[in-house]
């Protein structure tokens, strides 16, 4: 009897650490191809209705290889894959620094999970930003945002799948877009 709960005690903890592992790593997305493949059978769009498709052009004072953003009423997805993985970890902190900001002073209001590592992070959330704060640069002077999805960097691509509503259609879009990347979701 000590050996089968010696066993299953075993397994138990094997798989703990499985699926532990297995969500902490954000998937490598090095093409555009895969992004805009998983956003056209997720949420219907295609290269041609993205707002900005540029190649090897600089943003933000960082040269990129490409960039891509588009959004679709309160959703965002934005994809960008700069020629130096050190500036695609420099957008991912300010977006991590500035949830940190929030958490701290108490403006941000609910689920997030974080993890940054070495040259790769996720940020994913799911809770509102009140009207007039900033967050990673943009300041809401409307009305409250509910941020819903996430912000993820791995190696040199930086990449941004969230929903300003929080309602409950543009969360499974931004689930459904999410599971075909394979990134962590807030469920």
């Amino acid at each position: 009897m000590k050996r089968l709960s010696r066993l299953i005690a075993a397994v138990l903890v094997g798989a703990t650490m499985l699926s532990v592992a297995s969500c902490s790593d954000v998937k490598s997305i090095d093409n555009e191809k895969t992004f805009f493949d998983a956003l056209k059978k997720t949420a219907g769009i295609s290269k041609k209705d993205m707002m900005v498709h540029e190649k090897n052009t600089s943003f933000d004072g960082h040269d990129t290889e490409y960039v891509t953003f588009t959004e679709d009423g309160n959703n965002s997805y934005c994809y960008i894959r700069y020629e130096d993985a050190d500036d695609a970890m420099d957008a991912f902190n300010i977006m991590y620094d500035s949830l940190e900001e929030l958490l701290d002073s108490g403006e941000f209001d609910g689920l997030n999970k974080r993890m940054i590592k070495d040259d790769q992070g996720y940020l994913i959330l799911d809770g509102s930003v009140e009207a007039g704060v900033a967050f990673g640069g943009m300041t809401f002077f409307e009305r409250d945002m509910h941020y819903y999805g996430g912000f993820y960097v791995n190696k040199n691509v930086y990449i941004e799948i969230y929903s300003l509503d929080g309602s409950k259609s543009d969360k499974e879009t931004i689930d459904a877009m999410l599971k075909e990347l394979s990134l962590p979701r807030p469920k």
